[in-house]
């Protein structure tokens, strides 16, 4: 296996320098033209950090399934600048899409076969990513083409779907993260028929962002007919990851039952193939 972490190009936002940590697994030599689906993990954190429970053991879990993993270490607030994040994290993942791209020989990857993985807010990263990169004027300021933008799925972790469901819990953070009225506030509006296949799943018993999010993008893609495949496991808290031993905060973060939901993932994504 091999790690390489490469800098982004700047969002202009904020002083951070936005990363993609790709996980490779190479080819043995009865293999060597095999490709590898390749999926961009966008962990959590709020907007305000990446969580790193969200990240390098998702990433291994991947990696072990059959897949090549990179992790965004994507644009978050800086309290020095005034105006609204977002889209500097989506400009981020457009860069970070289309660098997989790029090295897609280097790395055996299958350029049909690259999607998004999000947790949290980074499942909203994802589910807005997943109409922004259609936007013409919006790849025009990621300096990307529609072909290297280009997404075949995406699976999201308990996810921010709309800033009025829940999370955050006050006007003034929703207002650091995009202005009144963005169509980024509501991922379930951008929901159309060219939205990539969604796995998502949420907790019924989640009290940081609410289940009443999944249930509204899985009405919008429902409605705009995409194929999509939503779990709802009885318990759990926020932020369970991977819900094993590897990524637990505490010891109720194990969750044998909700932790197959990589599997559950896995087997759809394989059927989309």
């Amino acid at each position: 296996m091999r790690v390489e972490r490469i800098e982004l190009a700047g969002a202009g936002y904020g002083t951070k320098v936005a990363t993609l940590t790709a996980y490779v697994q190479d080819n043995v030599a009865d293999q060597a033209a095999r490709r590898r689906p390749g999926v961009v993990v966008c962990p959590g954190g709020g907007y305000a950090f990446c969580s790193d429970r969200e990240a390098e053991p998702v990433a291994l879990a991947l990696l072990a399934r059959g897949f090549q993993a990179f992790v965004l270490d994507y644009t978050v607030f800086d309290d020095a600048v005034a105006a609204p994040l977002l889209p500097a994290p989506q400009l981020d993942l457009a860069r970070a899409v289309a660098t997989v791209r790029a090295h897609a020989d280097a790395w055996h990857v299958d350029e049909q076969n690259v999607g998004l993985l999000g947790c949290s807010a980074g499942g909203h990263l994802c589910a807005t990513y997943a109409a922004l990169m259609r936007d013409e004027a919006f790849l025009a300021r990621a300096g990307v083409s529609v072909d290297a933008a280009r997404v075949a799925w995406q699976v999201l972790c308990y996810p921010v779907i709309d800033l009025g469901a829940g999370w955050p819990g006050d006007a003034a953070y929703a207002g650091r993260l995009c202005p009144v009225g963005s169509p980024l506030a509501r991922a379930q509006d951008l929901v159309d028929a060219a939205t990539p296949p969604t796995f998502l799943w949420h907790t019924a018993t989640d009290a940081t962002v609410p289940v009443r999010n999944a249930y509204l993008y899985a009405q919008a893609l429902a409605a705009a007919g995409v194929d999509h495949e939503c779990h709802v496991f009885h318990e759990g808290r926020h932020g369970l990851s991977l819900a094993t031993e590897q990524t637990a905060h505490r010891p109720d973060d194990v969750l044998p039952h909700v932790a197959r939901w990589l599997d559950l993932a896995v087997a759809w994504l394989r059927e989309l193939a």
